[in-house]
């Protein structure tokens, strides 16, 4: 039994290894179910998204990229990333709070404009971050 356990862990080492050689990949403990946190990784970056749940006036996303080999200081926050409803409209960053970090490590809060009681799906777009085109984070607003 051991000896089996001890094959998948190093089958799936192995799988989760071709898949970040290859590209991106995408693992959330969310995604559209409703879970806050989603991260992609891709071009030796890790980005973490958080849908924050203080969405009274606005909507806030926690926004973290991490690497060891880029150096991230170059990255506008608030440039980089867009809030889009399952319509198509989209919502601009409209302040960063809390940002902290620098080099390999940066985070901020990220706040967009009010969504309306209508909008069922949010998708968070992260653009040109370490030679990756668009990372895409989902989450549902009616859970």
């Amino acid at each position: 039994m051991r000896r089996v356990m001890w094959l998948l862990f190093l089958s799936a080492v192995a799988v989760a290894s071709l898949i970040s050689w290859s590209g991106e990949t995408v693992a959330a403990s969310g995604g559209a179910s409703g879970k806050l946190t989603q991260q992609a990784v891709g071009g030796g970056v890790t980005v973490t998204a958080t849908l924050l749940k203080d969405q009274a006036e606005s909507m806030a996303v926690k926004l973290a990229l991490d690497t060891h080999s880029v150096n991230l200081d170059g990255y506008r926050l608030d440039t980089i990333a867009t809030l889009r409803d399952e319509a198509g409209k989209t919502y601009p960053v409209l302040g960063v709070e809390q940002a902290s970090g620098g080099g390999h490590h940066r985070q901020a809060v990220l706040r967009f404009g009010k969504v309306g009681p209508e909008v069922k799906m949010i998708e968070l777009i992260v653009r040109d971050v370490a030679g990756v085109k668009e990372r895409i984070f989902h989450w549902s607003t009616t859970e």
